[in-house]
């Protein structure tokens, strides 16, 4: 006993001098392939069917979100897709499935059944109301609908929360908490424990609910997201393993349809020969001439109603030597994207305004304009100061004092009025995806 404790105590020892730093890597690294040999070779994530709510949103306004039903055209589009979906699954492996709470993801699911998707094989149905839809109020009055659109389109889709309701924020929060329970590393996991192994993983959730997985699970900025567009009713995504790199990656050819999730993101177009008018670039000089003024004296308060005109007008200004543009295929251009020009470019379609049109009529509207008439693009439009945006891009003085205005005044940083400080640069916030 007394020579095991030693040997136990010197083995101790040396793990706390590093000495086996090797070996606690291998051993941690062979845990980790142990774990990805476990997971399923296959995560597919399918939206429920047509539900009465898709068709007569006045539904809403009396009976619960939970509990609304499937139309009959929704019952086929689940039968139909349990033919598609028995394709993909195991011939003689286990399949889990794990299944939002709600009516009509239950009635999908038994409608996947009927179409021939085969339930001898599903090992285990799981449901889960952290994939359940977003929850907004336990009733929707209609009346409420434009105040708010309005309301959402100022906060932010991803972070407006209606009341008595979530906002997409929170769906985040618990389809993340969703993923570490099929992922947990210690071998309790949905999809980690040891005692059974999942070929297959089916998800029958909500399309706002796929989204924000997605988000999670690939990492997506907050622009990324609200740039992806909802599967339709019964549409699918499939995940397949990537063996080399152990994370999964989407599978175009094993989805339907076959391609990414659509996504299109609008932004505006600056060009370098489109010119404001000279009244607005005098108003500009007057302004900034005004706000030099009021440096020199100290006067802040006065100085900083003057800022805001000024970026006001800098932005109007902008607006004026733009045109508007919509990016399609947005989640096709590699991060990060909105610095890929050239992909940027060849996924052009003049115009904002094109949610009522299919992705094949948009891949025909491709137009390009000259890629040298373009300054830069505005990704953000009305969402961001234009102080704001020179700093997303890196810049500091004002781009139409420098290129086009004929006063003699010099350009000033804000903040060497504010805090006595010298012009900097900044760089963007988010490096991966803006």
């Amino acid at each position: 006993m007394a020579e095991q404790s030693d040997n136990l105590t010197e083995l101790l020892a040396r793990l706390a001098r590093g000495e086996m730093d090797e070996a606690v890597k291998a051993i941690q690294a062979r845990n980790r392939d142990l774990l990805w040999h476990q997971l399923p070779e296959r995560i597919v994530l399918l939206r429920h069917g047509q539900s009465e709510g898709n068709v007569d949103h006045l539904l809403y306004t009396s009976k619960g979100d939970s509990r609304l039903e499937l139309t009959k055209r929704g019952i086929r589009q689940a039968r139909e897709a349990g033919k598609r979906l028995k394709e993909l699954s195991p011939k003689h492996g286990k399949v889990i499935i794990c299944t939002s709470p709600f009516e009509r993801t239950t009635q999908t699911l038994l409608a996947l059944y009927a179409g021939g998707f085969n339930q001898e094989n599903v090992e285990c149905v799981h449901v889960d109301p952290q994939i359940r839809e977003q929850e907004f109020g336990n009733f929707q009055d209609p009346g409420l609908t434009s105040k708010v659109r309005a309301e959402e389109q100022r906060v932010g889709r991803f972070y407006y929360r209606r009341p008595n309701a979530e906002s997409s924020a929170d769906v985040f929060d618990r389809v993340t908490q969703f993923w570490d329970k099929l992922f947990e590393d210690n071998g309790k996991g949905l999809l980690t424990d040891p005692s059974v192994k999942y070929d297959m993983c089916l998800m029958v959730t909500h399309g706002l609910t796929i989204r924000l997985m997605l988000m999670c699970l690939f990492k997506w900025s907050v622009e990324t997201f609200a740039s992806v567009w909802n599967l339709g009713n019964c549409e699918h995504i499939t995940l397949k393993k990537n063996a080399a790199e152990h994370k999964y990656e989407i599978c175009i050819e094993e989805s339907y349809p076959q391609r990414l999730p659509w996504a299109t993101r609008e932004a505006w177009i600056v060009f370098n020969t489109k010119n404001a008018p000279e009244e607005m670039l005098e108003r500009l000089g007057a302004l900034q001439e005004a706000r030099d003024a009021l440096c020199d004296e100290g006067v802040r308060e006065e100085a900083l109603r003057i800022d805001k005109a000024l970026d006001s007008l800098e932005n109007k200004i902008l607006r004026v030597r733009s045109e508007p543009y919509t990016v399609i295929d947005y989640l096709a251009i590699p991060q990060p994207r909105t610095t890929q020009k050239e992909e940027v470019l060849s996924r052009l379609v003049p115009g904002h305004g094109h949610g009522h049109k299919s992705p094949e009529e948009m891949h025909r509207l491709v137009s390009a304009p000259d890629e040298d008439d373009i300054e830069f693009i505005d990704w953000w439009g009305d969402n961001l100061s234009y102080q704001g945006k020179m700093l997303r891009l890196n810049r500091v003085s004002t781009i139409h004092s420098t290129r086009s205005m004929r006063s003699t005044s010099p350009s000033r940083n804000p903040s060497q009025c504010q805090a006595g400080g010298g012009e900097s640069s900044a760089e963007a916030d988010d490096p991966n995806d803006l």
